[in-house]
């Protein structure tokens, strides 16, 4: 019987990752970290018979966790269940400072844990297809990545600098920070970004990042306005063309396109939800040994990516090299 610890458990966890674990007839939920519970979590607690504590060390003992709190408070959380020896998955963004994840990637290495990070695009059909394609040069030499994120949290912690740190930036285009480079199998070199202020004492509106790779560059919209939570990614190579757009009434899949130069369709693969694959995927790491889509060292780049934004923002869109 696995052990698992809930460290959170709001609406995301709730939605994405606990119909998995309570189908799980070998996974026992022992203890639910949440200092201020509501009915949906007390009513998780009592049909489990996990304990719902409000300080993590009163935690009981558990073989894996999972780190759903607000963004700025993953970093303490994730120590805090590595510290206990336990397999750790944090949804995303994973931590806020380089330095910060750093040291959590020397301890599970050190400690020999099972760790992942919950970018289910990793695990997405649309996306695994067309990494597929551009590494057999299906649309030939990349040249040029667009991404267009609209729309961000309108109510709760997101809206609060301490909690849910940066705004657009932190929730929304830390999953292109993942994503792009690792779809053109490549590491961007340097940066700029043009960050929208937000009013005094809230989370920026989010901005425009510019990237740069050997070769190709990559344009980044995330702004809080327009077509709420929309989301796609075109990549222009020099033989043909690839889009992925995540359809609005779905949380998670994504459409792909392959066309070819003269603009004729290749390829078309429909949205497919994907909702409990990255949290089975981490259940089978954790009993098995198995890989997992996304390592806390495969997310590192993501968080140099959103740090470094955040820096030429500050310096008025100064370019950021990126090691």
């Amino acid at each position: 019987m696995l052990r698992f610890a809930l460290i959170g458990c709001g609406g995301f966890s709730r939605r994405y990752h606990l119909p998995t674990l309570l189908a799980d007839k070998d996974l026992k939920i022992a203890g639910i970290f949440d200092p201020f519970p509501t009915p949906p979590v007390e009513a998780i607690a009592q049909q489990t018979g996990a304990k719902i504590v409000k300080k993590l060390e009163d935690l009981p003992d558990a073989d894996a966790a999972l780190v759903t709190t607000p963004h700025t408070l993953h970093g303490g959380h994730i120590a805090h269940s590595v510290d206990r020896g336990w397999a750790t998955m944090v949804d995303k963004p994973f931590v806020m400072k380089v330095a910060e994840g750093e040291k959590l990637v020397a301890e599970v290495a050190k400690r020999k844990l099972v760790n992942a990070v919950a970018f289910n695009r990793r695990l997405d059909r649309g996306c695994l297809r067309a990494r597929e394609i551009i590494r057999a040069g299906g649309i030939g030499q990349v040249r040029l990545v667009q991404t267009v994120q609209l729309g961000y949290e309108r109510a709760g912690w997101f809206l609060d600098p301490a909690l849910g740190g940066g705004g657009a930036y932190t929730g929304r285009a830390t999953h292109m920070a993942d994503i792009v480079p690792w779809l053109i199998d490549a590491k961007p070199t340097r940066l700029r970004s043009r960050v929208r202020p937000g009013p005094a004492g809230g989370i920026d509106r989010g901005g425009f990042i510019d990237l740069e790779f050997p070769g190709l560059e990559c344009q980044m919209a995330c702004i809080d306005d327009g077509w709420h939570m929309w989301d796609e990614l075109r990549i222009f190579g020099e033989d043909g063309l690839i889009e992925l757009r995540r359809p609005l009434n779905m949380p998670t899949g994504w459409h792909m396109t392959w066309q070819s130069k003269r603009g004729d369709a290749r390829e078309e693969l429909t949205a497919g939800p994907n909702e409990s694959g990255i949290t089975t995927q981490f259940l089978a790491a954790v009993r098995t040994g198995s890989g997992v889509a996304c390592s806390f060292a495969d997310a590192m780049l993501s968080v140099r990516i959103i740090e470094a934004a955040f820096a030429s923002g500050a310096a008025n869109a100064k370019t950021i090299e990126l090691n």
